[in-house]
């Protein structure tokens, strides 16, 4: 009889659910059984009941990947840890999350009452400073390709911020991506946003997940057969520091389409026009932004 396994997490766990369900050595040995988004789950109207379903589930299976959780009540990793049988394993893998390349990336709070929905679900602190402090739209772009957060110092002290930071979050870890991020990630681009890595990471998930499971690691080229998170793309600036070693990019993908930064901050500005109370509720972090 094949072992059941499932996959616990957001959307880099998603992404590894669809990989492992396409392997087929892993699904001769195992047989995976499909989890949603934890987050959708927990936004639910009967979210904790839903989410001691979701638990329940994921106990009736052999093996449990998931990423560490801390805020999802009975899906807790501690939790789901300290009601295994005998016989179950559970291995916990890395949740990326990585801003060195993005230090303008914010989360603006009090999202509520939304006469429609933002560009993205992240901000960028110089656009929203910009906008506070009633700078033209035609300026945005230069500000922005020449703001000191991308300069040298600054990027240096993100990186090294971010990759402290990553260290951390995969203290006990059974299978990181932190290691291979501190190598490579000033020489590859490894980040579309910083919660969205690159194919490159998701392929190493992948293989060091099929790994812990006993299995063989697919070869380096192999296609990736989930849909990239490429479609959507964050802009990396490397003009002011010469610190990556890879192209820069000024400009945002969205849906993928290629837009201009002065597209996206319109954008932007048009939704604070529209949500004065979000930006009432976060001018602190216009602060000193533009100084």
């Amino acid at each position: 009889m094949k072992k059941r396994i499932c996959v616990l997490g957001n959307c880099v766990a998603h992404r590894l659910q669809k990989m492992l369900a396409a392997n087929m050595a892993l699904t001769e040995r195992f047989l995976p059984v499909d989890t949603p988004f934890i987050h959708e789950v927990a936004r639910q109207e009967d979210g904790k009941a839903q989410l001691e379903r979701l638990a329940a589930l994921a106990l009736s299976c052999d093996i449990i990947l998931t990423q560490p959780l801390f805020n999802f009540g009975p899906c807790n990793t501690e939790q789901l840890r300290s009601r295994l049988s005998p016989g179950q394993k559970l291995l916990t893998f890395s949740a990326p999350d990585f801003k060195a390349y993005f230090p303008d990336i914010c989360v603006l709070s009090c999202k509520t009452n939304l006469r429609f929905t933002p560009i993205l679900d992240r901000d960028s602190r110089i656009i929203f400073a910009c906008h506070v402090k009633g700078i033209s739209i035609f300026d945005v772009e230069q500000i922005y390709l020449n703001h000191p957060m991308f300069e040298k110092k600054a990027m240096l002290a993100g990186l090294a911020t971010s990759l402290e930071r990553y260290a951390k979050r995969e203290q006990g870890v059974d299978i990181p991506t932190g290691d291979y991020v501190a190598r490579y990630c000033t020489t590859r681009r490894l980040f579309f946003s910083e919660l969205h890595p690159t194919d490159e990471i998701l392929a190493l998930l992948r293989n060091r997940t099929l790994e812990a499971l006993g299995l063989p690691p697919l070869s380096e080229d192999s296609p990736l057969e989930v849909e990239s998170f490429g479609f959507n793309r964050w802009p990396v600036i490397t003009r002011s520091s010469n610190m990556f070693r890879f192209p820069g990019q000024e400009y945002y993908i969205l849906a993928g389409v290629r837009l201009s930064i002065e597209d996206v901050a319109m954008a932007y500005y048009n939704f604070y026009q529209f949500h004065p109370h979000i930006v009432e509720a976060n001018l602190a972090l216009a602060e000193g932004v533009l100084d």
